[in-house]
C-alpha cells in the first residue's frame, strides 16, 4: 500500500509539473541556454574578449536555470499577460487532489433535486436572484445541430460539430454545461426553447444548424437567452471543410465573450481545439464516434474500423486511439469477453496517453483499460488524473466507480457513483447501480430513494426514446425493487423485444428475473448472455441482483465456464 501511495503522489507531481508547464520551461531553457552557449564560445574569441568571458556566460545560464523554473511554477504566461498560477486544491489529510465542489453526498436524499445536464461539479449551483443577470447566464446547453445537408448520412457530422463545442465549453470550470446524454435526448424531437432550458435547468441554449456539400460546410449558431427569449449572439460561417476547427474554435470563444466570462490563459487553450489538424481523418472520427454511441458488438466493431480510417490519416490523433481502447473494452464489457479485447485496449489507450498526456478522455479510456485488464492500482490512478483535468467528463466518474464496484470497494463504489450522479442528474443508469450498491452495504432506505432517482431518470428517457433498451431493462429493475412488478416485467420484456440478441440486454434481464424470484428464467437467460459472449466474470461475481441465484448448481457452472 505504502508503494501504492509513493506511486500516487509521484504520478499527482508529475500533473502538477504538466499543469504549470514547468516541464515544457525547462525543454525550452536548456535549448535557448544551449544555443547561447554554443553561439558566445563562437563569437567571443574574435572579439578579443578575456577568455572567461564565455566561462561567465555559461555561469549565468546555469545560475538563470533555478529562477526559470521556480518563475514557470509560480506564474503563467499567455496572450493576456502573466498571470499567477493557482494552487491545486488538495485533500488535507491524503494530499490528493480535491475537485472543487464535487463533494459527494452520503445518499441519494443529499443529491440536488434533478436538474438535468447542470454539471454541478464546475461552480455550485446559484440560488435564483441572489447573483447578477451575467451570473445567471453561466448555464447552458449545446443542443445537437440541425442536419441541413438534404443527406440523413451527414447526421454523424452535425452531432459531431455539436457535441465538440459542447466538449470545449465544458472544460471551462466557470460554466455549467448541460450533458450530451441530456441535451442530445432532444435531438430530433419538437420542444420550445424556453421548455428545454427548464427541463435542462439552464438559462441559456445553444442550438443551429449544419449544411454540408463536398468540401464546403455552412455553420449556423445563436445564443439564446431563454428567459428574455433574446439572441445573445448569432452568427453564420461559410467556409471549406478544413476550418471547421477554427469555426468550432471561434463558437466557443463567441459563447464566453457573449456571457462576460473571463478567462485565464490556461482556460482559453483549453478551448482550442487541437486533437487533429486533419479534416478527413475528423470525419472518420465523428462516423466512428456514432456507431460506438449505439452500443452493440456490431456498432463497436464498426466504430474500430472508423477510428483506425482516422489513425491512418493521423497517426497522432490520440482521441481515435482512445476510441478504439473504449469500442474494445466495451466490447469486453457487454458482449465479447475475449483476452483480444483486453489486449487491444490495452495497447491503444496506453498510445492515446502517450500521445496527449493532457486530454482527460485518454486517460479515462486507459483506466478503463487497466481495470478490466484488473490492474487496479493503475486504473485508480488514471481515473484521479482523468478527473483532475476535466472534473466534469462523467466517463471518469462513472467507470472509477465501476471499476471500485467489481473489485468489491463498495462504500468508495457509492461514492463516486453519487459523484456521477452530480456530473449527469439525469442518467438513469448511475442511481440503478447506486441502488445496488447500497443493497450491498445494508442501506436499505437510500437504496430505496436511488431505486426511485432511476425509475423517474428512466421514465424521462423513454419518453423521447421509447424503445432505449439500456434504459428499459435497468429501469425494470428499479422498478421491481419500489414493488411496480407489473411495469418492470413489461419494461423487460420490452427490452428483449428491442435488442433480445445483444449479450448485456439478455445478461441485465436475467438480473431483473433473478430479483423477481424467477430463478429458472434468469438462469436460461445467463446461459444465453454467456453463450452470445457475456463473460465478464469479476462483475457477476459481485452483481448483487444476481444473489438469489448463488445456491443454485447451474449458477455455478455458468461460473466455472467464465475461467
Amino acid at each position: 500500500m505504502a508503494e501504492s501511495n509513493g506511486g500516487s503522489k509521484f504520478g499527482s507531481f508529475i500533473a502538477e509539473l504538466r499543469r504549470r508547464r514547468v516541464i515544457r520551461v525547462v525543454i525550452l531553457y536548456a535549448v535557448v541556454g544551449w544555443v547561447i552557449i554554443e553561439v558566445a564560445s563562437t563569437i567571443i574569441p574574435g572579439l578579443n574578449l578575456p577568455e572567461w568571458a564565455v566561462t561567465l556566460i555559461i555561469t549565468l545560464v546555469a545560475l538563470g536555470f533555478p529562477l526559470a523554473v521556480i518563475m514557470a511554477w509560480a506564474f503563467d504566461v499567455g496572450p493576456d499577460g502573466v498571470h499567477r498560477t493557482p494552487p491545486l486544491v488538495t485533500n488535507g489529510n491524503s494530499g490528493e487532489p480535491v475537485r472543487r465542489a464535487t463533494a459527494a453526498p452520503q445518499s441519494p436524499q443529499a443529491v440536488p433535486p434533478v436538474q438535468p445536464g447542470a454539471v454541478q461539479t464546475n461552480v455550485a449551483r446559484v440560488p435564483p436572484g441572489s447573483d447578477s443577470e451575467a451570473e445567471a447566464r453561466r448555464t447552458i446547453a449545446v443542443l445537437p445541430f440541425v442536419n441541413m445537408s438534404g443527406d440523413a448520412e451527414n447526421e454523424y457530422f452535425s452531432d459531431g460539430v455539436s457535441e465538440e463545442i459542447l466538449n470545449l465549453l465544458a472544460k471551462l470550470p466557470k460554466l455549467k454545461v448541460s450533458s450530451r446524454t441530456s441535451s442530445f435526448a432532444f435531438k430530433g424531437k419538437e420542444f420550445d426553447i424556453p421548455e428545454v432550458a427548464r427541463r435542462l435547468g439552464v438559462s441559456t441554449v445553444l442550438e443551429g444548424s449544419v449544411r454540408r456539400a463536398g468540401d464546403r460546410v455552412r455553420i449556423t449558431a445563436q445564443l439564446i437567452e431563454t428567459e428574455s427569449d433574446s439572441h445573445l449572439w448569432s452568427e453564420t460561417y461559410d467556409r471549406q471543410m478544413k476550418d471547421v476547427f477554427a469555426i468550432q474554435d471561434d463558437i466557443a470563444r463567441s459563447i464566453v465573450d457573449a456571457l462576460r466570462v473571463t478567462l485565464t490563459p490556461k482556460e482559453r487553450r483549453a478551448i482550442q481545439y487541437v486533437a487533429t489538424s486533419d479534416a478527413e481523418a475528423y470525419d472518420y472520427y465523428l462516423r466512428g464516434r456514432r456507431f460506438f454511441y449505439s452500443m452493440s458488438k456490431r456498432n463497436f466493431h464498426h466504430a474500430v474500423q472508423l477510428y483506425q480510417k482516422a489513425i491512418e490519416r493521423d497517426a497522432n490523433y490520440a482521441l481515435a486511439h482512445a476510441g478504439i481502447a473504449d469500442a474494445h473494452s466495451f466490447l469486453f464489457m457487454y458482449g465479447e469477453t475475449t483476452p483480444e479485447n483486453a489486449q487491444k485496449s490495452d495497447v491503444a489507450s496506453r498510445r492515446a496517453v502517450e500521445l496527449d498526456g493532457d486530454s482527460a478522455e485518454a486517460h479515462a479510456s486507459r483506466g478503463i483499460s487497466h481495470s478490466i485488464n484488473k490492474r487496479y492500482d493503475e486504473a485508480e490512478r488514471e481515473f484521479e488524473t482523468a478527473i483532475m483535468l476535466n472534473p466534469a467528463l462523467f466517463e471518469a466518474h462513472y467507470f472509477y466507480a465501476r471499476d471500485c464496484f467489481a473489485q468489491g470497494k463498495f462504500e468508495k463504489a457509492a461514492r463516486l457513483f453519487a459523484e456521477a450522479s452530480l456530473v449527469n442528474p439525469t442518467d438513469y443508469q448511475t442511481p440503478n447501480f447506486l441502488a445496488m450498491t447500497y443493497r450491498e452495504l445494508g442501506r436499505g432506505a437510500e437504496s430505496l430513494e436511488a431505486a426511485r432517482k432511476t425509475v423517474a431518470n428512466a421514465e424521462r428517457h423513454l419518453e423521447l426514446h421509447p424503445d432505449d433498451a439500456r434504459a428499459l431493462y435497468l429501469g425494470a429493475t428499479a422498478l421491481q425493487q419500489i414493488g411496480e412488478t407489473g411495469r418492470a416485467m413489461d419494461w423487460a420484456e420490452r427490452a428483449l423485444a428491442a435488442e433480445g440478441d445483444e449479450p448485456a440486454v439478455l445478461y441485465s434481464v436475467a438480473c431483473f428475473h433473478s430479483l423477481a424470484g424467477n430463478k429458472e428464467r434468469a438462469l436460461d437467460l445467463l446461459e444465453r448472455a454467456v453463450d452470445s459472449g457475456f463473460g465478464y466474470r469479476a462483475w457477476m461475481e459481485k452483481d448483487q441482483d444476481l444473489i438469489p441465484l448463488h445456491g443454485e448448481p447451474r449458477f455455478r457452472e455458468i461460473l466455472e465456464r467464465l475461467g
